[in-house]
């Protein structure tokens, strides 16, 4: 009876320390970065760092989507451009003067491909068809400083940009129309903009190196981050954002356009839902400040995903 008491405790002692080894085991990703100061797509595999690998870019670029058939979709100074994950090359390549100063471009289940530019005449969107003719075009010269934009689920943009010193949160559709203008007083060019499922959009808001949840009123009811940041971590402009299955966030930390300005801090931070740091990723060595960022671990690089539902995934 005593040695079969032993063994239970002992069993029971084994597990529970299974779980604490394994509760204690760090996060890793695999993802897909965009090095702004120093112009270049980084693949960062922490599982297996032998797949490591880094692509000079010709232009400096802020936005990624995976678009099917292992290629990836980044925008360029008048256009867009798609990379070969496989072969870490460039393919094929849209250039047009009326694209000049895109900053932005999402590619459409149904083979569109909307590209947001700044221009002289304020923002303005170019929507093309399968075949890269433009279908139309829209401008609002009333706004400017975009970064990136996304689509909701009724198909109109997600946007933030600057009105004078106002540092705004658009929803518009491709005729011009503005839907919802709302002001973050404490941001500053408002870099991405996601609805979640309750219909509250998500904001990563730039200078103010915050990622903020605003009710249909533009009322911040969650906000994770902000400045000061905690002891020995700056945070100083938070850029592009993923919200991942399990409800975490992911948010780019830039800290600067100079190719050394990552030495400043992590280049990456994770939040779970109530603002916890759960992980972050700091390597100065291997890549400058980084605008945006696909944590890949689980997506299909062969399936079109977007972000419209504000998960990062494939189109259903």
């Amino acid at each position: 009876m005593q040695c079969s008491l032993i063994f239970v405790v002992g069993l029971v002692a084994s597990t529970l320390g299974s779980a604490v080894l394994r509760a204690a085991e760090p996060v890793k990703h695999r993802f897909l970065a965009a090095d702004e100061s120093r112009g270049q797509l980084v693949y960062v595999d922490q599982f297996d760092p032998s797949q490591d690998w880094t692509l000079k870019t010709p232009e400096k670029h802020r936005d990624l989507q995976l678009i099917g058939g292992g290629k990836l979709l980044t925008n360029t100074d008048s256009g867009y451009r798609e990379y070969d994950l496989k072969t870490h090359q460039g393919g094929k390549e849209v250039k047009q003067g009326f694209l000049s100063g895109s900053t932005t471009v999402q590619r459409l289940a149904d083979g569109r491909t909307i590209v947001g530019c700044n221009q002289k005449n304020g923002i303005t969107f170019c929507e093309l068809d399968a075949s890269d003719k433009l279908i139309r075009a829209c401008s609002f010269p009333q706004i400017n400083s975009l970064r990136l934009f996304r689509l909701s689920p009724r198909g109109t943009l997600l946007f933030g940009a600057m009105e004078g010193n106002a540092s705004k949160v658009i929803e518009a559709d491709l005729e011009g129309k503005i839907l919802r203008n709302l002001t973050l007083p404490e941001a500053r060019h408002n870099y991405q903009v996601l609805e979640l499922p309750n219909k509250n959009l998500l904001v990563a808001d730039g200078y103010g190196a915050a990622i903020e949840e605003l009710d249909s009123t533009g009322k911040t009811v969650r906000k994770l981050g902000g400045k000061p940041g905690p002891p020995g971590l700056l945070m100083y402009f938070f850029a592009g954002i993923q919200v991942l299955k399990n409800g975490n966030i992911v948010v780019s930390n830039w800290t600067g356009h100079d190719a050394k300005d990552s030495d400043k801090a992590p280049q990456i931070l994770e939040f779970d839902k109530d603002g916890k740091l759960v992980w972050q990723w700091h390597d100065p060595q291997r890549a400058g400040t980084i605008h945006g960022m696909i944590v890949l671990d689980d997506l299909d690089t062969q399936v079109l995903n977007t972000d419209t539902s504000s998960v990062l995934g494939p189109v259903n």
